[in-house]
């Protein structure tokens, strides 16, 4: 594990650096008017510092345990939320923002981790009207509409 967790980190501060390069190119702004480039800058720097706190962890580990990164991976479970999320993507303009959260945030409670019919439904609604509220209203994001046409 430990000279995974060193070539990850390194790879990913290699990953994190260019990204904290190229971003002033697209106009960092200032505090009171961000630019386009202010958050890839910002996600390089917070890339690069994970980075190396990562290294040095894997670095000054002296255990030398290894431990076997995918024994408890649920692989059935993480190619439904994969296929989940493609659908989701696919259908998200046809269908609209509502009825696709619903569905996506439904089937994930019943079937991810099952939950009994009613969690499931009323946590799909409730995430997807809050979510709607949140974006549409709130922050005046332009969702999908679909075929309800809100």
């Amino acid at each position: 594990m430990k000279r995974h967790d060193l070539m990850s980190s390194i790879i990913l501060f290699l990953a994190g650096l260019f990204t904290l390069l190229s971003a002033p190119q697209y106009d960092l702004g200032s505090p009171e008017t961000p630019g386009p480039g202010l958050m890839p800058f910002l996600s390089g720097i917070l890339m690069c510092i994970f980075s190396i706190v990562t290294f040095f962890k894997a670095y000054l580990d002296k255990s030398g345990q290894m431990r076997e990164i995918w024994v408890n991976i649920r692989f059935r479970k993480l190619t439904f939320v994969f296929l989940m999320l493609l659908l989701y993507t696919l259908f998200l303009e046809k269908v609209g923002f509502l009825v696709c959260t619903f569905f996506f945030i439904f089937l994930l409670l019943r079937f991810v981790e099952p939950q009994p019919w009613l969690t499931s439904l009323l946590g799909g609604g409730l995430t997807s009207i809050l979510a709607y509220l949140l974006f549409e209203t709130w922050l005046k994001a332009q969702l999908p509409r679909g075929i309800l046409g809100f």
